[in-house]
């Protein structure tokens, strides 16, 4: 799908940059670079968390597919670019000048992009329930989705991720999948951060698998990696924590909540962790909190409304089955280090006692 995407847009470029009269050599270095990062997709997409393979190194394979995303994705941004500039000097035929303009505005939007995903900041809920246990008037639980540790995400992202987790002061801190997505062979510091966040948290740090932590098992061991640095994973299984219930359900499944409730959990606040944000089979009326991530709310709009439906899910805190959905957008990004008005975010939610 990404290389049709990446091939169409380009020749589409290509096309104007002939009409506008453009130097063959420039032509042809650009359909030359074009083709060789799509290529390299293929190839990286092919090899991408299979060991079996073998390939490409896994850590060449993380980061030319994560480049080679980033090409589609400044490549459509372009062709929205040249688009926008025919439409508007409607439908001549392009000049250098024209061609200037469309660059530069391609440019632009790739900064921006490119901005927005490693700005991540805190974004604040806050839940109100008559089930915290007597004598908690308030619990912060701090999660994390999407962290995406790997390929192009920087040390940098990383540090404002951990000092955001530092300054919301967790009670409990979870990770809710895709935290780890690629080779950690060079990913000491950024997992000694991940060691240090479990550190902060008052009551307890816990963990669960998505999509990506399977992608990379051949590879990795990750569940031991997440176990290492201070948290309790969970894999379809249930756990208590302050007096709350805490339940996991994994990656590929919605799963059903009834096997891991206990009588008394009707007056006991049950947290759901669930890497894909469709509800259980049976959620109506068995759980008061379930988060969520996967989506990246789109990564880049209008993506987020396609995903959204694919998902059935709604991004940031919605009311579900008689409980709360929170659906982040992640903290981290896919492949391109680029996103459009999906800010990433690490997510801050207060449960209140309500008498």
């Amino acid at each position: 799908m990404y290389e049709i995407l990446a091939f169409g847009t380009q020749y589409f470029i290509w096309k104007k940059l002939t009409e506008a009269g453009i130097s063959r050599l420039a032509r042809r270095l650009f359909a030359a670079w074009g083709t060789f990062w799509v290529l390299a997709g293929i190839l990286a997409g092919y090899d991408y968390g299979h060991a079996e393979y073998n390939i490409l190194p896994g850590r060449l394979t993380e980061i030319l597919r994560a480049l080679s995303l980033t090409w589609t994705i400044i490549s459509i941004l372009a062709f929205f670019a040249f688009l926008l500039v025919w439409v508007l000097s409607r439908f001549r035929q392009f000049t250098r000048r024209k061609v200037f303009f469309a660059v530069m505005l391609a440019l632009v939007g790739t900064l921006y992009c490119m901005f927005e995903a490693y700005y991540v900041t805190a974004r604040h809920a806050e839940i109100r329930t008559r089930k915290l246990p007597e004598g908690m008037d308030r619990l912060r639980l701090v999660f994390i989705s999407d962290a995406h540790i790997g390929g192009l995400l920087t040390r940098w992202h990383f540090e404002r991720v951990m000092h955001l987790v530092s300054e919301s002061h967790p009670d409990i801190l979870a990770l809710t999948g895709d935290t780890l997505d690629g080779v950690m062979t060079y990913r000491e510091r950024e997992l000694s951060m991940l060691a240090e966040m479990a550190e902060k948290a008052k009551y307890g740090a816990f963990a669960i698998n998505g999509n990506h932590e399977y992608y990379w098992l051949l590879d990795e061991d990750v569940e031991k990696i997440i176990r290492d640095c201070g948290y309790t994973l969970l894999i379809n299984e249930r756990a208590e924590c302050q007096g709350i219930t805490i339940i996991s359900l994994d990656d590929d499944l919605n799963g059903w909540l009834k096997p891991y409730l206990k009588p008394e959990d009707s007056e006991r606040f049950v947290l759901v962790m669930k890497h894909r944000p469709g509800l259980p089979f049976d959620a109506e009326g068995k759980f008061d909190l379930q988060i969520s991530g996967h989506t990246h709310g789109g990564q880049f709009w209008p993506l987020g409304y396609f995903k959204s439906m694919a998902q059935k899910s709604t991004q940031g805190l919605s009311e579900k089955a008689g409980g709360y959905v929170y659906v982040s957008n992640g903290s981290g990004f896919n492949g391109p280090p680029m996103r459009m008005f999906t800010p990433p975010e690490v997510t801050v939610i207060d449960i209140v006692r309500e008498e």
